[in-house]
């Protein structure tokens, strides 16, 4: 693939807090966990430097700037959803990006950014200091900094049993085969806004996981033509039982380049978890979360 030079944003000396990071504490600013040094792309780009830099370095968004200053936004999402449409896409970054920005100040409290993150779809948020882009707050930097909620096995004392993979998973999920057409796939994504789904067969057995990025990878190439699912998913999914740890859940999410994994019964898919689910849960069970921390094993 073709190695795309990406600018990125000046690193800001602001020295992380080292109390222990959740969202169980309000004090706690967003400047301690965001991503400093991220990359970005110039308006005047041409959009398909923006899609090389997406594809290759498995951004789910990259901020636009206007010599130096926060313009836009442009995302994978928004990238598929263009080049379903049109065959080629024309013109630059700042044509497609968009301009409706959300964004915090450095000293924003964690607590604020995981509500914007549960109540809305996007999966990354620009971070300003003294209104310039300092950098980005993902989803996966808000469970990474609770990971240590979560305790691995074992009952706790009083009877207390770990938080289960069970406890989280969404059930009832949109499927497809690997029979499906890639342009029907396309269309279920689009339409119900969403990043991936997973392949079963007639039996609800897990087979493998398409995403967006299995889809851009397609479109980027000039000679492709529609294709069964089969021909671009991921075969070699992680997946998790409905009695696993969520903590082993959440290191998952935390050290791969996924935004979720499907929960099975032997090989039969029973739900997913996403990090969206996971911070949703933090906000709604937090003092469960907090004396999974404090108590001993």
């Amino acid at each position: 693939m073709t190695s795309w030079s990406a600018q990125k944003t000046a690193e800001v000396d602001l020295a992380p807090n080292d109390s222990n990071l959740g969202v169980s504490n309000g004090t706690q600013a967003v400047r301690d966990i965001m991503q400093y040094g991220v990359d970005t792309v110039e308006q005047d780009d041409s959009v398909y430097k923006a899609i090389g830099i997406l594809a290759e370095k498995k951004l789910s968004g990259l901020p636009v700037l206007d010599h130096g200053q926060l313009v836009g936004m442009i995302s994978e999402k928004d990238v598929l959803t263009l080049l379903y449409h049109n065959k080629h896409l024309k013109g630059a970054v700042k044509d497609y990006m968009t301009t409706q920005l959300v964004t915090f100040d450095i000293e924003t409290p964690v607590t604020t950014i995981c509500d914007c993150f549960a109540a809305n779809k996007f999966r990354r948020l620009p971070i300003l200091y003294q209104d310039q882009l300092a950098g980005v707050v993902a989803r996966a930097d808000l469970v990474r900094a609770n990971k240590n909620r979560f305790k691995k096995s074992g009952t706790k004392q009083g009877g207390q049993a770990d938080l289960l993979a069970q406890d989280v998973m969404r059930c009832g999920l949109l499927t497809v085969t690997k029979e499906t057409a890639v342009s029907d796939l396309i269309d279920v994504l689009v339409t119900h806004h969403i990043g991936g789904l997973p392949v079963v067969d007639d039996y609800m057995n897990l087979d493998g996981f398409v995403s967006d990025k299995d889809i851009l990878k397609l479109l980027c190439d000039p000679a492709a033509e529609d294709c069964p699912v089969e021909a671009i998913m991921t075969k070699k999914v992680i997946s998790f039982q409905p009695d696993d740890s969520l903590f082993d859940v959440c290191d998952c999410l935390v050290e791969n380049s996924i935004h979720g994994v499907p929960v099975v019964k032997g090989r039969k898919l029973v739900g997913q978890i996403s990090r969206a689910d996971l911070m949703v849960h933090i906000l709604s069970h937090g003092s469960a979360y907090a004396s999974h921390q404090t108590d001993g094993p």
